[in-house]
C-alpha cells in the first residue's frame, strides 16, 4: 500500500465521518507548525461524559459522594444541585466544586478523584480478527492494541500499519508505522497509544481502493465516531487536510 493511498483513504473517512452528524471546531489558526506524532502528551487530563468521580470532603465527610458525568456533561451533589464538569480538568472541576458549596459551607474543602474513565479507548479497524474499540485502562502498545483485537488476519500486512491520532492543535495526523525490519519488531511497534488514536491495518496489498471504502471505512460505528474521534472531520469541510 503507498503513502498516496492511505492519504486517499483517510480523506474518505473524514468525509464519511462528517456525512454521520459529527459536530467539531474547525481550526481557524493557519500559522501554527504542523503537528507531530512525536509530541509528548502533556496536556492535562479532562472530564469526560461516563467518567466515574469521588468528591470527599475534609470538614464535612457526611457528604462525600461518587457520581458519574452525565452524557450533558453535569452531575448532581447534595445541597447545590447541578455542576458542569465535563470538558473540565481536575484542578477546574475542584474550583467549581469549592466555590458552589462555598454559600453552604464554612469551609469548603474538596478533593476530587477519577475512579474509572470512559473515555479511554483505541479503535483498531481493517485486517484484524476483532476490529471495534479497544479499552485503554493505562499504558497500551501498538502490539498490544492489534493483540487485544484479535490479531492479525492472514490477509493482513503485518509489517506496516497506520496510525491516526488528534495532533496538539486538534487536527488529526496520519503517520504509518513499521511493526517488523529485518526480522524484528521495530521500535514503531512498542509506541504508545493515546486515548482515540485509530489503528489502520491493511491488507498485504490494496488491488481495489473501493474495497479499502467498503471494509474499512463503512465499517467504522457512527457512535464511536460521534465521540472522541470527532477530530477527524474538523478539516473535512473544506475539503482540506492537514498533512
Amino acid at each position: 500500500m503507498t503513502l498516496r493511498a492511505v492519504k486517499n483513504c483517510f480523506g474518505i473517512l473524514c468525509i464519511l465521518a462528517a456525512s454521520l452528524g459529527a459536530q467539531a471546531p474547525a481550526a481557524t489558526d493557519t500559522a501554527k507548525p504542523a503537528a507531530s506524532l512525536d509530541q509528548p502528551a502533556t496536556e492535562a487530563y479532562r472530564l469526560e461524559p461516563g467518567d466515574t468521580i469521588e468528591a470527599r470532603f475534609f470538614f464535612n465527610p457526611e457528604l462525600n459522594d461518587t457520581v458519574q458525568i452525565r452524557p450533558d456533561g453535569r452531575i448532581s451533589m447534595q445541597l447545590v444541585g447541578e455542576l458542569e464538569l465535563g470538558g473540565k480538568t481536575i484542578a477546574e472541576a475542584v474550583r467549581i466544586v469549592q466555590d458552589a458549596y462555598a454559600r453552604e459551607l464554612q469551609t469548603p474543602r474538596v478533593t476530587l478523584q477519577v475512579r474509572s474513565f470512559a473515555g479511554r479507548k483505541v479503535y483498531v479497524t481493517g485486517e484484524v480478527n476483532r476490529p471495534g474499540v479497544v479499552s485503554l485502562p493505562g499504558e497500551m502498545s501498538v502490539m498490544g492494541a492489534i493483540a487485544d483485537a484479535g490479531g492479525v488476519r492472514l490477509t493482513g500486512n503485518r509489517k506496516q500499519v497506520v496510525l491516526v491520532r488528534k495532533g496538539p492543535d486538534g487536527l488529526p495526523v496520519m503517520k504509518p508505522l513499521t511493526l517488523l525490519a529485518k526480522g524484528k519488531l521495530a521500535p514503531d511497534a512498542y509506541l504508545q497509544l493515546r486515548a482515540y488514536d485509530i489503528l489502520l491495518v491493511p491488507e498485504t496489498r490494496i488491488t481495489r481502493m473501493d474495497r479499502w471504502v467498503e471494509q474499512y471505512i463503512k465499517g467504522l460505528n457512527p457512535v464511536n465516531l460521534s465521540a472522541g474521534f470527532t477530530y477527524l472531520i474538523n478539516k473535512s469541510s473544506t475539503g482540506g487536510l492537514p498533512f
